[in-house]
Parts: C-alpha cells; sequence; structure tokens
C-alpha cells in the first residue's frame, strides 16, 4: 500500500510483499543504501532487486510522469538467462 501508483505494473497480481520483501521494503524503495541480500531459492529475491530499480526509475521521474531515460543507467546481472528475461519482460 505503500508503494506509488505507478509501481504497482511489475507486481500486478501481488496483494502484498512476502515477509524477506517487506523487511527489505524500507531500504530497497526509500532509501539508496547499498544492501546485501541472502535468502533461499523462491524467497523472493528477484522482487527486492526489482524495488530497488523501481526506487531509481522514480528518482528520474517527471511532474507528468515521464521518466528522463537519459539521466541513469540500470544493470541487472543474473545468475541464469531465464532469470535475466523475467526481469526484461517486467518492463
Amino acid at each position: 500500500s505503500d508503494l506509488p501508483s505507478w509501481a504497482h505494473a511489475p507486481f500486478k497480481g501481488m496483494k502484498q510483499l512476502n515477509r524477506v520483501q517487506s523487511q527489505v521494503y524500507p531500504c530497497a524503495f526509500k532509501s539508496s543504501h547499498n544492501m546485501l541480500i541472502c535468502a533461499p531459492t523462491g524467497a523472493g529475491k528477484t522482487n527486492c532487486a526489482l524495488l530497488t530499480m523501481l526506487r531509481e526509475i522514480g528518482t528520474h521521474m517527471n511532474q507528468d510522469g515521464t521518466i528522463n531515460l537519459n539521466t541513469f543507467k540500470i544493470i541487472y546481472v543474473a545468475p541464469m538467462k531465464s532469470l535475466a528475461q523475467e526481469m526484461v519482460l517486467n518492463f
């Protein structure tokens, strides 16, 4: 509920963040601090990374909702091609 409406699209179908995502939300979305997440497979680490990307996108958003695409870059490194493709499909 704390997530701005423009950031809801990648989480379509989710009613709330899981336990791991809820724990890291303040750092991942509300700050620019570095973080390291160690959690089992399926714990939601990919969505935690997505929160950090959305935070960065939000810092480059204009009043009219457009995004200054020339002012930043996001690099996502994934251990598997399928995981990287999943992230591409979110955007």
